[in-house]
């Protein structure tokens, strides 16, 4: 089986993050961000439906579809990252978002090197998915 870390996709977003210091930052900043996103998308729902889960659907089967079996980690974390935004309201939302972006800003700093998004938005989406990885294969 190929190491899902080497799909084009994700060797492409790798070549933006070899740096550990940024690695670090986005093992923090990424799930503060998606759970900021989360938080904020609970809020949009019809009855027991929300926004969130259906992003977090539709987001799992892209996953599945680039990663194989390999995007179980990341499908996990989703599911606890809704569990954790059910406890908490917007204000958390907007301080995860913010301390998370500055922890992505600053582990570009460390790297030397532009965000990733900044040339392929596919890798705002990719982010989360290459930090399961990176920490499953430890």
């Amino acid at each position: 089986m190929t190491n899902p870390l080497e799909l084009p996709l994700l060797a492409e977003y790798a070549t933006y993050h070899r740096d550990k210091r940024n690695q670090l930052c986005h093992e923090i900043g990424i799930p503060l961000i998606v759970l900021a996103i989360v938080i904020a998308l609970r809020l949009v729902h019809y009855g027991p439906v929300d926004l969130a889960m259906i992003a977090i659907v539709a987001t799992c089967f892209y996953y599945a579809s680039v990663a194989g079996a390999a995007a179980v980690n990341a499908i996990v974390g989703f599911i606890v990252l809704y569990a954790i935004a059910t406890l908490l309201t917007w204000p958390f939302a907007v301080a995860f978002f913010v301390i998370g972006w500055i922890l992505q800003f600053v582990g570009h700093y460390f790297e030397g090197k532009s965000p990733a998004f900044l040339t392929n938005l596919v890798h705002l989406l990719i982010g989360p998915l290459w930090i399961s990885l990176l920490i499953g294969r430890r």
